[in-house]
């Protein structure tokens, strides 16, 4: 049997967080292995050791039966290893094409090839069915074409070993299928494929063979024929986990949000509903539908053309979120690294920075220290957020700790409505669990919820209603036993009109 990479009793500690302990694991030449495992244990860690981007405390490292020190991510990459990380790795000012060859572009009597650069990004884009114009600069594209363009500079460097870490969290259903036939080519090619994702639907879909990471630690690795869901999530939370999708049962009231024929163009056109005090309404649609856009102008990140809001019956309008949150309305981002957390500021900073001026005196002169820290103590508490210290960097948490920081802070200003995007994305199923609960938690207390999530069963689990958005108008608006999956999509395709 050939292993393209054999890691052996590897551990890395940072300040006050031990990573990884002991952990082993054997990559079969040629095969898809998932890595799963709740956020913190250990998956992107070990793979940025992969990547060359952390060095190990301990332990070794073989890739074709070579012992390996990486000190280096180009390292890594000379030893035929490319990683399609979490967090993006992208230049915003640069061009799709620029980003992909960044470091090998083609040069020509010393001066870039712009001619061969764009024939070269053009057929690599074609081959991997992914509709991006190589000449775009990466900072006008969405989330889910960065981590398009994020897979293929991985597959342009022709490596023989991809690891992707949560490349499917911004992407489509139609997206998704791509990648996966593209996955299919890979290993048609011989590549060996490391897969980590948090959607079990997709371990299942990929894998040949699954390791399971808890608190750092390897807990088994097993054939994907030998498991099924409850076992592998039984191996990532060790107890038994309850069904996590259910209908809402708490009891809504007054309506608390209205709003009346908002229009903003080409995004949304007459655009009307409610939101009661006690209510998730879910926003659902394809991507590009419109419904990230109807939320934004909500909290002041746009303007509108025409409509009119309200807030318990008080007429409102704003064109900053200050004057959105002053109002009432707190908003959760669908892009947590982006424009969610402050990545190189503590975990205190982040999570208080909306309740300054209402907890600093003399005119905004004076921070009084305990009661930034009585916000920082009560909403970890809430959330159940793991850090090592108030003042560790954000940026070094899980991605779920990382989530429930930017949730937090959302609500540590009091707020009426929550704008709640994607509340989910790249989580693992502990933490789902628990953004669940706190949401149930939310709305027993009156706050009026509007959600987008793109995971349709989570949207169909926790929504009292749904408004299907198609071409940035309500083409359906659901509740009850009409909630359900096939026509959801039928109304959001056009497949079906509703009535």
């Amino acid at each position: 049997m050939d292993f393209a990479i054999r890691v052996s009793n590897i551990s890395k500690t940072f300040p006050g967080v031990k990573a990884l302990t002991d952990v082993s694991l054997d990559i079969i030449a040629g095969e898809t292995h998932s890595v799963v495992g709740e956020n913190g244990a250990g998956k992107s860690t070990l793979m940025k050791i992969l990547g060359g981007v952390y060095i190990p405390d301990s332990g070794d490292l073989e890739v074709e039966g070579s012992i390996v020190r990486f000190k280096h991510p180009v390292d890594s990459q000379h030893a035929g290893i490319a990683v399609i990380y979490q967090e993006f790795n992208l230049m915003d000012d640069l061009s799709v094409a620029e980003n992909i060859f960044a470091n090998r572009l083609p040069l020509k009597a010393g001066f870039i090839d712009r001619k061969r650069l764009i024939q070269d990004t053009t057929t690599l884009l074609k081959r991997l069915d992914l509709p991006l114009d190589p000449a775009i600069e990466v900072g006008r594209l969405s989330v889910a074409e960065k981590q398009m363009t994020e897979i293929a500079k991985a597959v342009s460097l022709d490596a023989s070993v991809i690891i992707m870490d949560e490349p499917t969290a911004a992407l489509s259903d139609a997206e998704v299928t791509r990648l996966f036939d593209i996955i299919k080519d890979l290993k048609s090619q011989g590549k060996t494929i490391i897969y980590i994702s948090h959607r079990m639907k997709e371990i299942f879909d990929v894998s040949d063979r699954v390791t399971v990471l808890r608190d750092g630690t390897l807990v088994g690795t097993a054939p994907l024929a030998e498991l099924d869901e409850d076992a592998i999530v039984k191996m990532m939370v060790g107890r038994d986990v309850k069904a996590f999708y259910r209908h809402p049962d708490s009891t809504v009231g007054e309506d608390v949000l209205c709003v009346e024929n908002i229009s903003r163009a080409p995004h949304f056109e007459d655009i009307s509903f409610t939101v009661k005090a006690g209510e998730i309404l879910g926003l659902g649609g394809l991507m590009g539908c419109g419904r990230e856009e109807i939320c934004q102008s909500l909290y002041g990140l746009d303007s509108l053309d025409s409509g009119h809001v309200s807030i318990n019956g008080v007429p409102v309008s704003f064109k900053t979120p200050a004057a959105a949150m002053k109002s009432g309305i707190a908003y959760v981002t669908d892009d947590r690294k982006e424009s969610g957390i402050f990545p190189l500021m503590g975990v205190q900073d982040n999570l208080t920075i909306n309740t300054l001026p209402d907890l600093s005196r003399g005119g905004g002169m004076f921070l009084p220290p305990k009661r930034e820290t009585a916000v920082l103590e009560t909403y970890t508490d809430l959330m159940n957020i793991s850090y090592s210290g108030p003042g560790q960097i954000v940026r070094d948490l899980s991605g779920g700790n990382q989530q429930k920081a930017v949730l937090g802070r959302a609500l540590a200003r009091s707020c009426k409505v929550l704008l709640l995007l994607e509340p989910t994305r790249g989580i693992d199923v502990g933490t789902k669990g628990e953004i669940y609960e706190l949401l149930d938690s939310l709305t027993d207390k009156g706050l009026a919820i509007i959600l987008i999530s793109s995971d349709l069963p989570e949207l169909i689990s926790l929504s009292h209603r749904i408004a299907v958005i198609r071409d940035g108008k309500i083409a359906g608006m659901l509740k009850g036993d009409e909630i359900e999956e096939n026509r959801i999509m039928k109304i959001a395709t056009g497949a079906e009109v509703s009535q």
